[in-house]
């Protein structure tokens, strides 16, 4: 009996661990078009983009308090684009996009294919909202998580017959299933050795 109070306070302590985890840390956010971006907390009702007055809404719960790298609502665009930014941990990044617009996986891409191949419609919505018309945007997630360093989002078409993409992006903790610090076989011969 004894064991099964371990177990429950090890689950709880766990779960108050996930939902009280910092936040991860996103910063030196750039692109090679000279566009303009923040890192802030995703929170209901809070500032879809950050250069207008638009409110983000209906956001799932679980993506409520994660960090929102908050873009400009005339964001550039094209194939030749690239946004990079620097986060603390390993993430998977989520990306949402117009729902007004071609879906992201079936406009142009370079390297061909880079978001079709790593990203995943999470069947999510969250609305661009008040005092814009209210806007359904499609949740995209990274399909692995982005390790410790560097995130580089690479070239998309923009909207047709605009230069912008239309956009928010966030980011959650998640963990690699192999740490890329160690080498394998390096890591094999030092447990080995220490039989």
């Amino acid at each position: 009996m004894k064991l099964v109070y371990v177990c429950i306070a090890a689950l709880c302590i766990a779960v108050a661990l996930t939902a009280f985890a910092d936040q991860v840390e996103v910063t030196e956010i750039k692109d090679n078009k000279n566009g303009i971006y923040q890192a802030v907390e995703l929170e209901e009702g809070g500032k879809f983009f950050h250069d207008r007055a638009y409110t983000i809404t209906n956001i799932p719960k679980e993506f409520r308090g994660l960090t929102q790298v908050s873009t400009s609502a005339d964001c550039p665009g094209g194939q030749d684009y690239r946004l990079t930014f620097e986060i603390d941990r390993s993430a998977y990044v989520y990306q949402a996009w117009d729902s007004r617009h071609t879906a992201p996986e079936d406009r142009g891409q370079d390297p061909k294919g880079w978001f079709t191949t790593g990203y995943t419609d999470t069947e999510e919505t969250l609305m661009l909202d008040a005092p814009h018309a209210p806007t359904e945007y499609f949740i995209y997630k990274s399909n692995e998580p982005y390790p410790k360093g560097t995130v580089e989002l690479l070239g998309i078409d923009e909207v047709i017959g605009d230069p912008v993409i239309m956009w928010t992006i966030f980011v959650e903790e998640g963990v690699l299933p192999v740490d890329p610090t160690g080498n394998l076989t390096t890591t094999w011969g030092e447990i080995k050795s220490d039989q």
